[in-house]
């Protein structure tokens, strides 16, 4: 069954009494795009959220966000090498020059970059990675479900086109085939020749025939159908389009524009399709 591409799923989870909001939005796109905005102090987990993503998704642009509901708790971190450095570079000054070194705490305090300020320490705990799969297996099994509920309306809808499609092109075989019985009576075998020869569109019934079928059966299958749907749709209006202009007809002039109106609804359509 086809999924479609947008939908929205949100989950709150905590670690060590702080609080997170995890949020997914998917919207259309011809490939899959992953947009992911986190805190700077969970950057490193990047990539990983990433392939996450990509193992379920196929299509479609996702946004990943992910922010806290609690202040971090920050922490001053001390590069101890750097300042050792600093203290021996100074010392190394006095005695090249012959003064007395008198540091004051104050003097440490200016010196730049060996003291910064961490979140949680800079670092993201192990506890804190198992917590935060657990809650994205759940917003990712929220947002699928939504994408199939959309895919599911999506379909109804489609298979309704293709229904209505293959009740015109019916009607057209039946008009052509009274219009060639017409024409039998009252054309000579030369002009009747000609004129078969000339609005024969057997071939293109057929062919259009076999898309709507193979366009229906498609639908069910799994997996990322969008732009095979698509190409399909592409190849039932090529058919129509032919066949209109083969057929010099204004009744089926008139039902091929009704079928051409329903394929481009349905690539309308099918640009919602993952």
């Amino acid at each position: 069954m086809i999924h479609g591409m947008t939908g929205f799923s949100s989950k709150v989870f905590s670690y060590r009494g702080r609080r997170w909001l995890m949020s997914i939005r998917c919207v259309n796109h011809k490939f899959l795009d992953c947009v992911i905005n986190l805190p700077e102090e969970l950057l490193v987990i990047d990539e990983k959220i990433k392939k996450e993503l990509r193992s379920v998704l196929h299509r479609g642009r996702i946004v990943f966000g992910l922010i806290s509901l609690d202040p971090p708790v920050r922490q001053l971190v001390l590069d101890k090498k750097l300042l050792r450095a600093y203290l021996h570079c100074m010392k190394k000054i006095s005695r090249s020059l012959n003064i007395k070194l008198d540091i004051a705490v104050n003097d440490i305090i200016r010196l730049p970059e060996f003291i910064s300020l961490h979140a949680d320490g800079g670092s993201v705990p192990r506890g804190f990675v198992v917590v935060f799969k657990k809650a994205m297996r759940v917003a990712v099994k929220k947002l699928l479900m939504l994408r199939k509920k959309e895919g599911q309306a999506i379909c109804a809808e489609l298979r309704k086109r293709a229904t209505t499609i293959r009740h015109k092109l019916a009607t057209i075989q039946a008009r052509a085939a009274s219009i060639i019985a017409e024409n039998e009576k009252r054309l000579g075998p030369d002009e009747l020749r000609d004129f078969l020869k000339s609005c024969n569109i057997a071939e293109e019934v057929n062919r259009l025939k076999f898309h709507i079928t193979t366009f229906c059966t498609t639908l069910m299958q799994t997996g990322s159908l969008g732009k095979i749907l698509d190409f399909i749709a592409q190849e039932m209006q090529r058919e129509v389009n032919t066949l209109s202009a083969k057929f010099r007809d204004e009744r089926v002039s008139y039902l091929s524009v009704i079928i051409k109106d329903e394929i481009e609804k349905i690539r309308e359509q099918v640009q919602n399709v993952e």
